[in-house]
């Protein structure tokens, strides 16, 4: 089972072969630096009135994309000889007889202003003078199934104004990015203050703030993030993206710390958190909520819809990261996890994860599915470590699929992910306890798992058995620190 851990040549032979086909060529991309298409975006002073322009080095592409309401948005699509181009629900078809290298259109974003935000990347307007905005809103791009891998953006901004974007910045208001598939969701945000750049070993954040906070600062909000990513890298020795985007706007209708954050793959890696304006640091380092978000980039985008595996990884991962990162103690860790493993079993009873799944519309069942998963994964991490008497891990899962198969821009199944994890540690496990635990049992059985590794609780409160089989509970909640 463990034998790839030892280097066996098949793993060998797949990490060459993902090298050759996938990242040379990605490389290559990435050095020409040298795109064949070009945008530019003037920016009103309203910041919500954009003209924007494509120009093609080549053939034009027989369509442009958006999301099915952008036609909300765009108008006066035309080339600069004055032709006019109509709009078709999410897309714009360009005749394959046109001669011409550029496309011109308007937009007037519609933002929202008022209500809380529940769901992902959408055009809002924060206090009143500060805009973020969907890219699928407005920015209309060939598929990214096309020649047109790459392009490049140049924003004109208004005096005073700074702009955050998922791409690879070249400078202030220039950037280069990927194309990316246009059902990823992907935010530009147009702010006062300039964005600050936190480096955790080698991986760049570069925090945006929107709205004005009353007790923490800029200063408070980059240390929150350092502190998250470092605790995230520490799982299995760096973060698994190089670059991401982190913006951070107010809320005023919550009592709870981070009432609401989403992550985007649209363009790169992107996170925005609504944060409680009176929030202080303290405060926000005790939340899970970013540690949280960061852990979804260990794994790529998942395109089946198995939230259990979606968000129940990252609500395990979040609690070692958080031990990791020294937020809270191993203790506090093992409580927290008890306190959801219980609440997730509770809620939705008579159900199985997967059933819970697919009604997770009706209120309460998403506490069913995340910390379904999460159980789930808690007890593979448990499996894996009694079985190799502490030598294999699931972060050592995740770090030998991110080797050989991590693919940052592109979709796969649940059950592929799961497949493959299999694979590379020659064995049946993940799959076979999918079918158990998330298909035909109600509810991993968690309890057993936390009895198995001599851990009792009072309440919800830890204590541990002398003695406890192989330390694995304590190898698990290891100590603070860079060490793997």
């Amino acid at each position: 089972m463990f034998g790839i851990l030892r280097g066996n040549c098949i793993y060998q032979k797949m990490k060459i072969i993902f090298y050759l086909c996938l990242v040379l060529p990605r490389l290559a991309l990435a050095e020409s630096n040298n795109p064949s298409v070009h945008y530019e975006v003037k920016v009103g002073d309203d910041l919500q009135s954009l003209e924007v322009s494509i120009c093609f080095d080549h053939k034009l592409p027989p369509a442009l994309f958006a999301n099915d309401g952008s036609s909300t948005f765009v108008s006066n699509v035309r080339f600069n000889t004055g032709k006019v181009l109509e709009f078709e629900l999410d897309r714009v078809n360009i005749p394959a007889a046109e001669t011409g290298r550029c496309i011109f259109y308007d937009v007037l974003l519609i933002p929202r202003y008022r209500g809380e935000q529940r769901g992902g990347a959408e055009t809002r307007l924060i206090d009143g003078r500060e805009m973020l905005t969907s890219i699928g809103d407005w920015l209309l791009r060939p598929s990214s199934k096309t020649d047109y891998a790459e392009f490049d953006i140049n924003f004109i901004l208004p005096n005073g104004v700074y702009v955050s974007a998922p791409w690879s910045r070249l400078d202030k208001a220039r950037f280069i990015g990927v194309n990316t598939a246009i059902e990823w969701e992907g935010i530009v945000a147009f702010s006062s203050q300039v964005p600050d750049t936190v480096d955790v070993n080698g991986s760049i954040f570069e925090v945006s703030i929107l709205g004005e906070f009353q007790r923490a600062t800029a200063a408070d909000m980059s240390h929150w993030v350092r502190q998250s990513a470092e605790g995230v890298s520490a799982l299995m020795g760096f973060f698994p993206r190089t670059k991401v985007q982190v913006i951070i706007s107010p809320s005023d209708r919550t009592k709870t710390i981070v009432p609401w954050a989403y992550i985007t793959r649209g363009g790169g890696a992107g996170i925005h958190l609504f944060v409680k304006r009176d929030a202080n640091l303290e405060q926000l380092l005790w939340d899970f909520s970013l540690p949280h978000e960061m852990s979804h980039f260990m794994f790529p985008h998942i395109d089946s819809g198995d939230y259990w595996i979606i968000e129940g990884l990252p609500t395990y991962l979040q609690h070692l990261s958080m031990v990791k990162s020294g937020a809270i103690t191993a203790q506090e860790s093992w409580s927290r996890l008890y306190r959801g493993f219980a609440s997730g079993k509770h809620t939705g009873r008579g159900y199985t994860v997967a059933e819970s799944m697919r009604r997770l519309a009706r209120r309460g069942t998403y506490l069913r599915v995340y910390w379904g998963g999460a159980a789930y994964f808690f007890q593979r991490d448990v499996d894996l470590r009694v079985q190799s008497q502490g030598a294999v891990t699931l972060l050592d899962v995740l770090l030998k699929y991110h080797e050989c198969c991590y693919d940052e821009f592109r979709s796969i199944s649940g059950d592929k992910l799961l497949s493959d994890l299999d694979v590379l540690f020659e064995t049946d496990l993940f799959v076979r306890r999918k079918l158990v635990e998330i298909e035909i049992e109600e509810f991993p059985d968690f309890k057993a798992t936390f009895e198995a590794l001599g851990i009792q609780f009072l309440g919800a409160k830890p204590v541990f058995d002398e003695g406890a089989a192989n330390g694995i509970a304590a190898q698990i909640m290891n100590p603070v620190g860079f060490d793997r």
